[in-house]
Parts: structure tokens; sequence; C-alpha cells
């Protein structure tokens, strides 16, 4: 049986500021095997986007509801979702014309996944995104974020940008969240890992050993998960905050050897991206020894010596992620609370275009393996 549960929370930045929550999720329950949702994100400057979130996410996901059942094929299944996104994009410029307002102000993000058993299916547009726990018990970005060069995002009336598809992998837990938290559960600092995944972030939210969805059921884990979200510090996450999860309780995942689950060591993670940024900023005071030297040993000339030099990296040329954790080795208690404490720090990008204020956010909490 696939089980569900979605939250939307305004963020706090928006709470202050007066601003609405943009953020909005549909859940449509076809039958035990089969579950259709949706995400979608309002952009920040478009004056009407929380409409067009909501619009988005609710048409798409009743429209797939009402044209796919069980029988049909995936090119049906790929097609109907495609349909759905171009019957949500006429309704919204229905409702911009309505009011005398351009389509422009009802922009938003949309990604749906309809799980069919053990099969993913899905569309997307723009900066949300959907993660799947593989039968293997891997956890895998189904799609990636749509950002141009200048970091703003494409959103559903970028109709070249749509992507469509049948996750290639047998699945049993799928994850779709709006990039207010999506984007903590690929930290910077392990993005050229082998695993680039917050292993353990991304478990505490979609794996049923830790939800336990199908004993406690879907209100318990909502609440409970929702309670997380609301205590995750403004200076964290400030962001509207969007998960929803969809669970089929009749697939088991296999356990991947230990070292998988291991927490990252942020505070090496962190002090090796600090030197190699120092040296892309300030190559000049690292300096290759000569040939008689060990190869992996480097001459630094020293602030101690150069005190008119400023080694301090500037604010307009770091990289968009960081991260300071402490390691966790608290055994795991699939009903108790997670421990809290600070294990990102996440710029969030601007959500659209360059009249959007920058937001911080980010993720927090040591999850138990």
């Amino acid at each position: 049986m696939i089980y569900a549960y979605g939250i939307s929370l305004e963020g706090t930045y928006h709470i202050k500021n007066n601003i609405v929550c943009q953020d909005a999720h549909a859940v449509e329950k076809c039958n035990n095997n089969m579950v259709i949702a949706a995400v979608a994100d309002g952009l920040g400057s478009a004056e009407h986007s929380e409409i067009g979130s909501r619009m988005a996410a609710d048409i798409t996901t009743v429209y797939c509801k009402e044209n796919i059942t069980l029988n049909s094929t995936t090119e049906n299944i790929l097609e109907t979702i495609k349909a759905s996104f171009l019957k949500a994009q006429a309704a919204i410029g229905k409702e911009a014309d309505a009011n005398s307002h351009s389509v422009e102000q009802y922009d938003t993000t949309l990604s749906l996944a309809v799980l069919v058993n053990d099969a993913l299916f899905y569309g997307h547009s723009g900066d949300s995104g959907i993660v799947a726990l593989t039968i293997e018990g891997l956890y895998e970005k189904v799609t990636e974020q749509q950002r141009d060069e200048d970091n703003r995002v494409f959103p559903l009336f970028f109709e070249d940008k749509w992507v469509f598809g049948h996750f290639d992998k047998k699945v049993c837990s799928v994850l779709l969240a709006t990039d207010g938290m999506l984007e903590p559960l690929f930290p910077f600092l392990i993005k050229n890992e082998s695993v680039n995944i917050h292993v353990n972030l991304t478990k505490f939210f979609m794996d049923n050993r830790s939800l336990c969805i199908d004993e406690d059921g879907e209100s318990s884990v909502r609440a409970r998960i929702e309670e997380f979200m609301k205590n995750i510090p403004d200076e964290q996450v400030n962001d509207d905050k969007t998960v929803v999860v969809l669970v089929n309780t009749a697939v088991e995942s296999a356990l991947q050897p230990d070292e998988y689950y291991q927490e990252p060591n942020w505070a090496e993670l962190k002090r090796k991206h600090d030197e190699e940024w120092k040296r892309l900023a300030y190559p000049h005071l690292f300096k290759e020894k000569n040939a008689e030297t060990p190869e992996d040993s480097i001459a630094t000339e020293t602030t101690e010596n150069r005190p008119d030099i400023d080694t301090t990296v500037p604010d307009a040329g770091q990289p968009d992620v960081t991260i300071s954790a402490i390691k966790s080795d608290v055994p795991l208690d699939s009903h108790s609370k997670p421990d809290v404490s600070v294990v990102g720090d996440t710029e969030i990008k601007n959500e659209t275009y360059a009249d959007t204020p920058k937001k911080k956010g980010g993720i927090i909490g040591l999850f138990k393996k």
C-alpha cells in the first residue's frame, strides 16, 4: 500500500515581510497502488505567484488522477503528465487575463510524481525537485534544478525546459520538495564526493524504517515531521518549506553498507574547501617547492610575514553552500525526535529575477542512522 504525507509551511522571511506562503502541494490517492503528488513554488518576484503555485499543483494532480489507471502504458502516462502541465499553464493564463494581469505575475515551479507500485513517472519545471529511494537502498536525485547562468529560475511558462520521464529503477519511496528543503539534501561540501546526498537527513524524511508510517499512520507521521520543520531555526531556513513523501510499504529497500549512512566529516570537508578556495583566490600565497622536496608539499607565504595581505575571502566570491556539522553516533530510534544540531548553512538562490531579495536558508538536525 502507498502512504503519503505532505507539508507546506510559510517561511519566516515571508512572515517578517508580510509575504504570503508561495509554496503549494497536492496529493491525489487513486487507489492503494497508485498515488499522484505535486509541489510548486511561486517565484518571489511574481506578485500573484501563490495563486499560480496553488493552481499548478491542484490542476495537474487532479487531471492525472482522472486520466491515468493501473493499466496505462508508460507512453500514455507521460503524455498525460505533459497534458496536465499544458492544462495548468492554460488555466493560469486564463486567470491572469481575467484579472488583467500579466501571466508573469503568476510564475511558479512545478514538479509532479506518479507512483504506480514501484514505478516512478514524473514531470518537472523549475528548481523544485524529486528524490527517489530505490529498492537497492540508494537515495537518488531524479530531477535537476533549472536555472540560467544568472541563477534565474525557469518557471512553468518556459515550456521548452519541461522534462518528463520514467525513472529507470524500481523505487519504494519518493520525495518531492521545493528548493528551500531540497537544497540542504545536497550540501555543497559533498558535491564531489562519491555519495553526494546527505543520506541521514534524506532517510529521516522518506525511509519507512524511520517513518513507520504503516504503524503510526499518515497523520501521526505528518505531525511529527511538521513539528520538526517548524523548529528549524530562522537562521537556517527562512524560505517557505514544502515536502511531500510517498511510501510504498509493500516494497522494502535493501540496506547499504554501514559507511553509506556514516555522517560526513563536515569539519574536515570545510577545512579542505576553505583551503582550496584560498588557493584559487590567492595563488601568490601558495608556491610549489623546488624539485628536491616531496611533490605533495606546498610552501605557503604566511600572513604573519605579509601583514599587508588580507586573506579573508570576499563574500561576493563565496560558493553557494557551506556546512559545519557535528557527527552523531546515536543509534536509530525511529519513534524518537532526532537530536538537533546545526549541520547545514545554505544560501538559497534568488527564486527568480534580480528584484527578488536573496534569502538565507539551510537545514538543521543530526539524524540517527
